[in-house]
């Protein structure tokens, strides 16, 4: 019998040995190990020196801690060493931040989201008054209020500095017609949260910036975030570059006051690491109540297959187990990821601080490989950061330069006038449609271009002034006698 004993009670002890120490699996949702943060330092260091990113900044949470937390080189202004707390502009992740924004004042009771605007900007106006009377706060937040991506690009990036730059870029739509009715069709507009940004002033009677420190970032922990040049200035923000060939060149464009709702608050990883704890629901209960943080992350309106935008917010796969909350950004010379996965409670964020809007995928599919990292599965390629489309427009201005040298040398002897007639009509037919078909196939204006891909701008800009002189050269050669 005591020795049944005996058995019974070393069996009963590895049981409760089975049941308690922790599989491999389960350890891996604790953290990050040692052979998964030298995976990831060899991939993103990878991504970082092909696309030549002066300098990034990441971090990984899980179970509302750290767990991976990386900073490398240097910032575009004063080449300062890039850190954790280095704000970046963060782009359209100062979306999220805007809807949350509202969703604090839907809280307070002190706006409701299917009230019109105007209810609370009395002046906004367009230039069609019944259709400006339709748009309600919740079509600004789905981006379906019936603007187009177009109309937002012309009110952004203008490098504004003043307190009333968000109003005064409002008042500029009161001439814009929108390209369908209110709630009709999803599409993406800086628009939207520039009228957003108004709002808050005008309810609260504060400054967007004043309102954002005091209520969004102070309450979350967002310690370096700043919704204004000055203050982000004050906090360590320093801008970054522009890609030119894919090259880093030091940025002209800077902070533009009136951009700060849709695209250019400014944060470090940490402030963004603090946000990503509030989405996981395991930090800051008290922030926002239980009905409209689950409004706030409804997927309201599908924008893909398996896409869809909340109040601010995008989310994908919201019916599986890959479900994941994110929100992507950029400015003319910053780019960044932010993501969290509800089922695996993994989230993060990670800022460049430099932009072609050519290049802009590839930190898209980082953060699928990363992601696929933490799940223990192969990362995804990155694509190669070859200027492909530069290097196209490139070799059509090298042709049309050997044209021109040989027009020019040759100008005297050239006898074939229908052939050279012919010459001079395409190219001054092209001078004239290559802008417009570029500007309607990005759907952006000339600006935009201008800054996003400075190169292809140029480019086309060589490329126009070459089709004028051969167009005219060739005509010239044509009607000589």
């Amino acid at each position: 019998m005591k020795q049944l004993d005996v058995i019974f009670k070393f069996s009963l002890i590895l049981l409760c040995c089975t049941l308690f120490i922790p599989t491999k699996q389960v350890l891996a949702n604790q953290g990050i190990d040692k052979d998964m943060e030298k995976q990831l330092d060899s991939y993103i260091e990878s991504y970082l020196e092909d696309y030549q990113v002066p300098g990034a900044s990441m971090a990984i949470i899980q179970n509302n801690e750290v767990v991976y937390k990386k900073s490398w080189g240097i910032s575009g202004e004063s080449e300062e060493k890039i850190t954790a707390k280095s704000p970046f502009t963060i782009g359209s992740i100062s979306k999220s931040l805007t809807g949350l924004a509202i969703m604090k004042l839907v809280d307070e009771k002190i706006v409701n989201l299917n009230d019109p605007v105007q209810k609370y900007i009395p002046w906004f106006t367009l230039a069609d008054e019944q259709a400006a009377a339709q748009i309600t706060i919740k079509h600004l937040l789905t981006q379906t209020s019936g603007f187009s991506m177009y109309n937002g690009l012309l009110i952004s990036d203008k490098e504004s500095l003043g307190n009333d730059s968000i109003k005064n870029n409002v008042k500029s739509l009161s001439d814009v017609n929108l390209t369908s009715l209110p709630g009709e069709r999803h599409q993406y507009s800086n628009a939207n949260f520039i009228i957003l940004g108004a709002l808050i002033e005008e309810v609260t009677h504060q400054t967007y910036a004043e309102y954002m420190e005091q209520n969004v970032f102070n309450p979350l922990g967002m310690k370096n975030a700043a919704a204004d040049y000055k203050t982000a200035y004050e906090k360590g923000y320093l801008s970054g570059y522009q890609s030119w060939f894919g090259f880093p060149w030091k940025t002209s464009v800077t902070y533009d006051n009136g951009g700060a709702p849709y695209g250019y608050i400014a944060a470090s990883v940490e402030d963004l690491v603090q946000f990503i704890k509030f989405l996981s629901g395991k930090s800051f209960d008290d922030f926002l109540s239980n009905y409209s943080m689950n409004h706030y992350l409804t997927p309201h309106i599908q924008t893909g297959e398996n896409r869809y935008y909340g109040l601010g917010i995008r989310i994908a796969n919201p019916e599986s187990n890959d479900k994941m909350i994110w929100h992507s950004g950029s400015t003319p010379d910053s780019h960044s990821e932010m993501f969290y996965i509800p089922k695996t409670d993994w989230g993060g964020v990670i800022l460049t601080n430099k932009n072609n809007q050519l290049e802009e995928e590839g930190l898209y599919y980082l953060k699928l490989g990363i992601i696929n990292i933490l799940n223990g599965d192969l990362p995804v390629d990155v694509p190669n950061n070859t200027p492909i489309i530069q290097f196209i427009i490139l070799g059509l201005i090298c042709i049309l330069f050997v044209i021109c040298i040989y027009l020019l040398v040759n100008i005297r002897k050239l006898r074939k006038k229908g052939l050279w007639a012919i010459l001079g009509f395409v190219c001054l037919l092209l001078l004239i449609i290559i802008v417009p078909l570029l500007l309607n196939f990005v759907q952006s204006p000339w600006r935009s271009i201008w800054m996003f891909a400075p190169d292809v701008a140029l480019l086309t800009v060589l490329t126009v002034i070459l089709l004028a002189f051969n167009g005219l050269l060739a005509l010239r050669i044509s009607f000589k006698k």
